[in-house]
């Protein structure tokens, strides 16, 4: 099941955060249903899980938002390693940011944290474990963020 919080900033561009699993059952017609001249910025960092049936709905969702100023942050590593695999997935959306695993190679501490969207920021942007060490990416920079 999956919910949307939408708000609307003062600039008039809408704000929808997408939170729980994408499967088949994903309905984004409240989103769509919006006048197109909105700008409408998506925070997919609540994406749990996503289905190979709701690749599909979620392919189709954003299909029907084309034509709009769209922009994706805090994707999550649900969402990224979709992304990765299948690179026309989000259309002509453009994607700010990314929510993804950083773990402590000291003390083993686990975390996510949002950088921007390109393969050398799990380096340049990774968070300070409490320990003082800086963490690392957990998993490989190619599975969850495009080639440069």
């Amino acid at each position: 099941m999956v919910s949307f919080q939408k708000r609307k900033l003062g600039d008039g561009s809408l704000h929808v955060a997408i939170i729980g699993k994408i499967d088949e059952q994903f309905n984004g017609a409240t989103v769509v249903d919006e006048p197109a001249g909105v700008p409408l910025v998506m925070d997919l960092g609540g994406v749990r899980s996503i289905s190979s049936l709701g690749v599909r709905a979620f392919e189709t969702f954003v299909a029907a938002l084309s034509g709009r100023d769209l922009v994706l942050t805090d994707i999550s590593p649900a969402i990224a390693a979709q992304i990765a695999m299948i690179p026309n997935l989000v259309g002509n959306a453009r994607i700010e940011s990314a929510r993804l695993p950083f773990a402590c190679p000291v003390c083993g501490a686990e975390t996510t944290h949002s950088v921007p969207y390109n393969r050398a920021a799990p380096v340049e942007h990774a968070p300070r474990c409490s320990c003082g060490a800086r963490m690392v990416l957990d998993g490989i920079a190619e599975q969850f963020l495009p080639g440069n």
